[in-house]
């Protein structure tokens, strides 16, 4: 392969999606992405957008490096980040720290119609599915086992720690802290596996669960 194509920008309708070349060392796309945010001058600057990694599975302090990169060359603005980091964190780990004695947590059994609403003081699990039209609002974080297709808002006293998991993550809106995104509809197709979203640096990220 050309060494030009370890990197590739590609434009959808929901952002722009950069795809790694999944053996290339990493210092090379180091090297190829820099060359091509150069190259691409003023075209991402002031541009406001999601934005996607794919092709491969980077470490935390890849993915820092490589963000790094990008905001040193542009002023763009990412909204949403997706990446396909597989080794986050394990759902039980999030179940266990939200069962903890000392965390205030409401378990709800049942899925959620367009027009519910469950607000709550501490964090909330629920079991079923929240489908368009419905919203979850929780002071701490959320986790739902089902499909979350509404909205979702974490951490709404400003807590930017706080998280949101889902089984099937397609929702409406995600709202962590004052932090709001729109999910891409291009993630909203198809068969996924369960992802974990939170705040870093100001953006929402979200990663597959292993």
């Amino acid at each position: 392969m050309n060494l030009e194509n370890y990197v590739i920008f590609k434009g959808t309708k929901d952002g722009v999606t950069i795809l790694f070349h999944a053996d290339a060392p990493f210092d090379v796309l180091c090297e190829q992405l820099e060359k091509k945010v150069q190259e691409a001058g003023k075209f991402f600057d002031n541009v406001k957008t999601s934005l996607a990694f794919k092709g491969r599975t980077f470490s935390e302090e890849e993915e820092q490096k490589l963000l790094h990169i990008i905001t040193e060359h542009t002023t763009m603005e990412i909204t949403f980040l997706k990446t396909e980091n597989n080794e986050l964190v394990q759902l039980t780990t999030l179940l266990e720290k939200e069962m903890a004695p000392h965390n205030l947590t409401k378990f709800h059994k049942g899925s959620l119609r367009n027009g519910q609403k469950i607000e709550f003081d501490g964090s909330i699990v629920l079991i079923g599915d929240v489908n368009p039209g419905a919203e979850l609002k929780a002071t701490g974080n959320i986790i739902v086992l089902g499909h979350l297709k509404g909205m979702a808002h974490a951490g709404c006293n400003g807590m930017t720690e706080a998280f949101i998991t889902a089984v099937y993550m397609a929702p409406v809106q995600l709202r962590i802290g004052d932090i709001i995104t729109r999910f891409p509809e291009e993630n909203k197709r198809g068969p996924k596996s369960p992802e974990y979203a939170f705040v870093q640096e100001g953006q929402i990220f979200v990663m597959a669960l292993s």
